[in-house]
């Protein structure tokens, strides 16, 4: 059996894990919609005309 201040302590663990786990979602959540609203600012942006007519490919 064991013992009550192991099982506070195994608890107190675990529970230190899940916030951490709660931590990385939430900011990896947060990344994903930074990454999607430049997703859908750059596919909204208007396309231009000239796009590659000032390359210079000699070089």
């Amino acid at each position: 059996m064991v013992s009550a201040p192991a099982a506070i302590a195994a608890e107190q663990a675990m529970i230190r894990q899940n916030v951490a786990f709660s931590v990385v979602k939430a900011s990896a959540e947060a990344e994903q919609a930074i990454v999607n609203i430049l997703d859908q600012a750059a596919r909204s942006a208007p396309v231009s005309g000239s796009l590659g007519s000032n390359v210079n490919i000699s070089a």
